[in-house]
C-alpha cells in the first residue's frame, strides 16, 4: 500500500478541521471598467473563467487566465485585476473564507492561482448551485452553499501533488511542526520537543497551537496516530506491530483505537476487508 507523503498527510489532517463560509457568490458579465490595482483583502476570491480575457497579478506575479480555468487569489496577499477592454470575462466568482482554527487554509499553505480543470462542466455546475442555494438564504441553502464551496475548494487541492507551507510567519511555522508530527508518528513526541521547532516557549506554543489547529499538540499526535493506524488495518500487518509502527503502547492500543472510532483494532479490520 503506498502511503500518503508527511506533507499530504499533515494538508488532511488541517482539512478535517476546515471551516468554509461564503461571503457573496454570483455570475457576472464585468464591464470593460473592471480593474482594481494593489488591494488586500481579508478574504479567498474564487473565479471560473467562462470566457474573456485579462489579467490577475498576485503576489508580484501576473497570470492571464484561459476559459474553462478556476482560479483563486488567497486572502492577506498583494493582488490586482483587470480585464481586455475589448474582450471582458465572463465569470463564475464568490467571496469566501477557509478557515482552520484562526487562520485561513490559504495562509497556511501557498496554493497555485489558476488550475486547468479535468471536469469544467462540474466545476460549472458546483458553481451554480452555489450561487443559487446562497441567493435563497434559507437555513438549508446555507448548509447546502457551504457544501458547494468546500467541494470547489476539493477540485483545488485536488490537482496539488505537495504543498507548500504558507508565507505568513506563525501559520508557516506550525504547518513545519504538523509535517514533523506526520515523519515521527512512530514514536512518543513531546511538547518541548515541538515547541524548540519554531523556537517557541511550550506554554506560547500549546496556545499557538490550537490556535492554527483547533486542538491541542498532544490531541493533534494521538488523533493523527490513530488516523494512520486505520490506514494501517486496512492490509494485513498484525495488530502489535501496528501499534508500534505509530508509537502506541500495545496494552493502550485498543482501549484508545475504541475510543476514537467505537471499534476495536480487530472488529475494525473485519468491517474494512468485508
Amino acid at each position: 500500500m503506498n502511503m500518503p507523503t508527511p506533507e499530504m498527510e499533515s494538508l488532511s489532517s488541517v482539512l478535517g478541521h476546515l471551516q468554509a463560509d461564503v461571503i457573496m457568490a454570483d455570475l457576472q458579465q464585468v464591464d470593460s471598467q473592471w480593474r482594481r490595482d494593489d488591494y488586500v483583502h481579508s478574504f479567498n476570491r474564487m473565479y471560473l473563467i467562462l470566457a474573456g480575457q485579462g489579467e490577475i497579478t498576485v503576489d508580484g506575479k501576473t497570470y492571464v487566465p484561459q476559459q474553462d480555468q478556476l482560479v483563486v487569489m488567497p486572502c492577506h496577499i498583494r493582488q490586482s485585476y483587470r480585464t481586455d477592454a475589448d474582450n471582458a470575462f465572463y465569470k463564475y466568482w464568490c467571496h469566501f473564507t477557509a478557515r482552520v482554527g484562526n487562520r485561513d487554509l490559504f495562509e497556511l499553505y501557498r496554493f497555485p492561482v489558476c488550475y486547468d480543470l479535468d471536469d469544467p462542466a462540474e466545476a460549472t455546475r458546483l458553481f451554480n448551485l452555489l450561487v443559487q442555494e446562497h441567493a435563497k438564504r434559507t437555513p438549508a441553502s446555507v448548509l447546502n452553499a457551504r457544501a458547494a464551496m468546500l467541494q470547489l475548494i476539493g477540485l483545488v487541492v485536488s490537482q496539488v501533488s505537495e504543498p507548500e507551507p504558507g508565507t505568513a510567519s506563525q501559520p508557516g511555522k506550525l504547518a513545519h511542526v504538523a509535517r514533523y508530527i506526520e515523519a515521527n508518528l512512530d514514536r512518543r513526541m513531546t511538547v518541548d520537543e515541538l515547541a524548540q521547532l519554531v523556537h517557541y516557549h511550550p506554554n506560547y506554543f500549546i496556545r499557538a497551537f490550537h490556535a492554527v489547529f483547533g486542538s491541542s499538540p498532544i490531541q493533534y499526535i494521538n488523533r493523527r496516530k490513530l488516523d494512520r493506524a486505520r490506514q494501517l488495518l486496512s492490509g494485513d500487518q498484525p495488530i502489535g506491530g501496528i501499534a508500534r509502527a505509530v508509537g502506541i503502547d500495545e496494552h493502550n492500543f485498543s482501549s484508545m483505537f475504541k475510543s476514537y472510532t467505537g471499534f476495536s483494532p480487530r472488529e475494525y479490520r473485519k468491517i474494512m476487508q468485508r
